[in-house]
């Protein structure tokens, strides 16, 4: 796999985090697709990872701002915000081509299946990653605490996607990458998802760190009611998840989670950024319409980060 042309399009904390990886056993092969200043700062400075879990890392940038300048690809990721994915995903396509493998990895439940919408003739794998990383002005990438790691698999069951999707976690895990196969992908993503729905929008909404949100009572209940309601989403949606799902990811924010650990949603908010809000208590509040539940408390944040956002 390491000697396949492979392009990773969007380098900001995930994006440059995973080239950097890829660099290291990938050079000749490997793309990067952006623009502007971080165009320019790659060109300078290659890539760079400052991680705390893997320490150093350098590799050169073969930097591309145009699809005909990147080419035909065997492996395409994709690491944008989730509201750009179908805007790149047109940019890319002249270098998709029949067989190629699509990988995003990105927030939200749904960027696979609709990058198989617009590509029936790709492989479209599944991803779902953990780490605290940011891009920095230089076009480097600092990853912070004791972990990162990623999930891949398909939620296409033919044995094509499921040896793309094997494959590619392989290569990850030629760089050193923690990638992990998963068979349930779809439950794997879900998980992270139901603990981005409260921790991201309650840090977005309230500009406040998990520390802070955790002292008080009401903001405790409503983590825990945020987290009730994209369970019930998931779990009316057929996907396979832990009964006690709820309970672990709650004990996770309020016992283990650093406490000075904020979201990318809040810091967007903080810098009058589009966020990522369909992709979280959107998603949430169409599932739960589907289904005719109840998600009194996703709906209220909804409607603050919107006016939130409308504001700024």
């Amino acid at each position: 796999m390491r000697n396949k042309r492979i392009c990773v399009a969007g380098i900001g904390g995930i994006g440059g985090l995973l080239s950097a990886m890829l660099g290291q056993v990938c050079r000749e092969n490997l793309s990067v697709y952006t623009r502007g200043a971080k165009a320019e700062k790659l060109r300078e400075n290659g890539l760079v990872l400052h991680s705390e879990f893997y320490g150093e890392k350098r590799a050169p940038a073969r930097v591309c701002t145009r699809a005909e300048e990147v080419g035909e690809q065997d492996l395409v990721i994709i690491c944008v915000k989730n509201y750009s994915l179908e805007q790149v995903a047109e940019e890319l396509r002249p270098c998709i081509r029949k067989g190629t493998i699509l990988l995003p990895v990105l927030n939200g439940v749904d960027s696979g299946d609709r990058l198989r919408r617009l590509f029936p003739e790709a492989v479209v794998c599944d991803a779902v990653i953990y780490t605290i990383s940011a891009a920095n002005p230089d076009g480097s990438v600092t990853q912070t605490g004791p972990y990162t790691h990623m999930f891949v698999g398909s939620r296409e069951k033919d044995e094509l996607h499921q040896r793309c999707a094997r494959e590619t976690a392989e290569l990850f895990l030629e760089t050193g990458f923690d990638c992990r196969f998963t068979e349930n992908i779809e439950g794997e993503i879900w998980q992270k998802f139901v603990l981005n729905c409260a921790f991201n929008t309650m840090t977005a909404r309230h500009r406040k760190n998990i520390g802070d949100i955790r002292e008080k009572e009401e903001m405790r209940r409503e983590i825990r009611a945020l987290l009730e309601e994209a369970y019930r989403a998931g779990i009316a949606e057929g996907v396979q998840l832990p009964e006690d799902l709820v309970e672990i990811k709650y004990n996770y924010v309020m016992h283990t989670q650093p406490g000075n650990s904020t979201s990318s949603m809040a810091r967007d908010v903080e810098a009058h950024r589009p966020i990522e809000l369909e992709a979280f208590t959107g998603t949430v509040l169409r599932i739960s319409r589907e289904h005719g539940l109840s998600a009194p408390v996703t709906r209220e944040y909804h409607e603050a980060l919107s006016a939130l956002t409308e504001k700024d």
